[in-house]
């Protein structure tokens, strides 16, 4: 077996593999009928001699992470053919992805499950959250009593193209101050990934005031879905740079209610609403999981850390990792100056001051979840004394990862 790159000569093959695996309702890919959409992703593939066994692709971006923009890898389009299947290459293949960040220098993997479970048996934990909001428009009338609504102060809603890049990337920046996990879009992400869709592009609009863009969605329509009774607006991705310019993008979503029954919207964790409308029972309020995470490199990534300079300790910690082995070791990590030093340690795992599995780690890297409440879910064995340095080294984030890949 040998991973390496596909070849773009070999791309229909590629995407036959795409539709089998995340649209076989569809049937077998014809590429006379393909979209011819380019993908910026690096695609790999676990090749048996010169036959694919499974397939997958890379995304490079910069997300959020502890007050730094930081290299991440996302991990996108993992498939096999059913002859393939329960024969390990899936798992082989993400062991070879990782070596292949860890090459690049990249500390820190993300991806959207197709089943968490199959996942975390690898080593990837859950990474953020999301309130995904579903309303009838009339609902989000409320937001007339908070924001206003003529003259200069009201802004301007207007559709958001190409050559507003440059407009958008402030919005990006305040968004990172508020959610760790905000990616930080290039030009090319801008053009192929939020103005292009998948199947259909999507309409992306973006309200601003005094010439300054603060805030933007994008969305889609469903003709009369299977579980609504009319059409829907799909609010895919929210970006603003404060609470005023989230209430006016509900005011835009408002603002459809001749054509919409219903506003579905994928929102930040702590986006304000439901508290705010008039009838809450006539709207639902979900909290679902987001993307997971993973260390790629244990050692390299926490010597990656700023942590307060103030914070001074030294403990030694092992970890469990069953997919990659020079992580499933015992470390010793000092703590000083700002800084952060690992070294591995010969002794026996059992007798560090804290074992934890690389998942766990993982979210106390980003700040998904705090010390206590990743002891509590069995993934942190740890001493109180150094449950307080863990506590200073990894104080929790609120993180939001929108973008899909």
């Amino acid at each position: 077996m040998e991973y390496r790159e596909f070849p773009d000569e070999r791309g229909d093959e590629f995407d036959a593999f795409m539709r089998y695996a995340f649209s076989p309702a569809e049937g077998p890919y014809d590429p006379e009928e393909a979209d011819d959409q380019d993908t910026i992703a690096d695609t790999r593939g676990l090749f048996d001699g010169d036959e694919p066994v499974a397939v997958c692709a890379h995304h490079y971006f910069s997300l959020r992470i502890r007050g730094a923009d930081r290299e991440v890898a996302g991990l996108s389009a993992v498939a096999s053919p059913p002859e393939h299947r329960r024969q390990g290459n899936v798992g082989r293949m993400l062991r070879e992805s990782l070596a292949e960040y860890r090459d690049r220098g990249v500390h820190v993997s993300t991806l959207w499950p197709f089943e968490y479970p199959f996942y975390a048996s690898y080593g990837w934990a859950t990474a953020s959250r999301y309130r995904y909001l579903t309303a009838p428009p009339e609902q989000l009338g409320f937001v007339d009593d908070l924001v206003a609504t003529g003259g200069d102060a009201a802004g301007r809603f207007r559709q958001l193209g190409e050559d507003d890049y440059e407009a958008v990337k402030p919005v990006l920046s305040a968004m990172a101050d508020r959610y760790d996990l905000t990616m930080d879009w290039t030009e090319e992400w801008w053009r192929e990934r939020t103005l292009q869709g998948w199947k259909t592009d999507p309409f992306v609009y973006g309200w601003e005031r005094d010439g300054e863009l603060r805030g933007l969605c994008a969305y889609s329509f469903d003709d009369e879905p299977d579980d609504a009774d009319g059409t829907v607006m799909r609010v895919t991705d929210v970006a603003v740079a404060d609470d005023e310019a989230w209430f006016q993008l509900l005011r835009f979503c408002r603002n459809h209610d001749s054509q919409v029954a219903e506003v579905r919207i994928r929102a930040p964790p702590d986006a304000p609403l439901l508290d705010l409308v008039e009838d809450p029972r006539a709207v639902d309020c979900e909290v679902r999981t987001g993307p997971m995470v993973r260390l790629v490199d244990v050692a390299a990534a926490l010597e990656a850390l700023d942590p307060d300079p103030e914070v001074e300790t030294a403990f030694s910690l092992a970890v469990d990792d069953s997919l990659v082995e020079r992580n499933d070791a015992a470390f010793r990590v000092a703590v000083a100056d700002g800084g952060v030093s690992v070294q591995p340690l010969d002794a026996e795992p059992e007798g560090a001051d804290a074992a934890v599995d690389v998942g766990a780690l993982s979210q106390l890297y980003v700040g998904y979840r705090s010390v206590d409440e990743v002891a509590r879910g069995d993934g942190l064995d740890v001493g109180s004394a150094t449950a307080a340095d863990l506590r200073a080294l990894f104080p929790p984030r609120t993180t939001h990862l929108r973008e899909g890949f």
